[in-house]
């Protein structure tokens, strides 16, 4: 019997199946896939302290294309027609993305059409195009009323509001196109409701994009703890005094500043103006 017992421990282990060598095989990559990502995701935060934005901003496997009706909207637009043959195809690949993943609904009677549908989805992309990370998970829904509105949420009358809640913007389309065209004395509805959704959009997510804009977004906080700074601010009444609401509206109406008068906001704060230029990653102001 102790000889019997003795065999059985020296007996060989039988030999691993290949199911469970193929099991072991996903396992290690994944091991290792996830090791490489963390390791790429340190150091392009390294990258990002020193040189303020990331590795790269477009990659695309594929290139979607918008339907010819649509692109007749895109080719109007001066922020386009800039752009380089390149950044085109990213800018129209981006856009589609936005319609695909974007629900409109309009009330009060309020008819969606392409044009509308087109003209906010253009804006949202312009906004976002220096960010690699531009689909913004707690937007889904446009809602556009003919102009103000009542807001259930907060009991007034308003012309835009970002709800994270339900992941929600809702807009007069009367003062988004007002402020679209730049007819609005600097004003941008769009550009302000926006901004909100991709600052707290910021607060909650870890990429690369969100990271840069929030981190830029505490150091400009930090710059403006100075109080002879904040006076001379208040001073130019470049910014209108909806800004000093709270530290929110002013980034939403910061922002506005910078895409409606981006030269008049580096004349006087350049230093405002570049962290600004690095939130958003965007520099096609620099000629960039």
């Amino acid at each position: 019997m102790n000889y019997y017992i003795i065999a059985l421990l020296f007996e060989e282990n039988p030999p691993n199946t290949l199911l469970q060598n193929i099991i072991g095989v996903i396992v290690t990559m994944g091991v290792i896939g996830i090791c490489f990502y963390y390791v790429i995701r340190y150091l392009e935060s390294v990258y990002v302290k020193y040189k303020k934005r990331p590795y790269y901003i477009h990659f695309y496997p594929t290139l979607k294309k918008l339907p010819t009706h649509l692109q007749a909207f895109l080719n109007e637009n001066d922020f386009y027609k800039a752009l380089d043959k390149k950044r085109k195809r990213y800018f129209i690949h981006r856009t589609v993305k936005f319609l695909e993943t974007t629900k409109f609904v309009g009330r009060e009677g309020l008819v969606v059409d392409d044009f509308m549908r087109m003209q906010i989805v253009i804006m949202i992309t312009q906004l976002t195009f220096g960010m690699r990370h531009y689909l913004l998970e707690y937007l889904n829904t446009i809602v556009l009323y003919p102009t103000s509105f009542y807001s259930i949420l907060n009991k007034t009358e308003n012309l835009g509001e970002f709800s994270p809640r339900f992941k929600a913007l809702a807009l007069s389309w009367k003062h988004f196109q007002k402020g679209n065209l730049h007819q609005d004395k600097g004003k941008n509805l769009g550009v302000h409701e926006f901004t909100h959704a991709i600052h707290y959009n910021s607060t909650r997510n870890s990429n690369i994009s969100s990271e840069i804009f929030y981190d830029t977004f505490l150091l400009l906080e930090q710059y403006l703890g100075d109080q002879e700074i904040r006076k001379k601010i208040v001073d130019s009444k470049l910014l209108r005094a909806y800004a000093y609401t709270d530290k929110f509206e002013f980034i939403a109406v910061l922002v506005e500043v910078f895409m409606e008068s981006p030269h008049q906001l580096k004349e006087q704060f350049p230093q405002i103006y570049y962290y600004v230029v690095q939130m958003l990653n965007f520099r096609y102001f620099e000629g960039k």
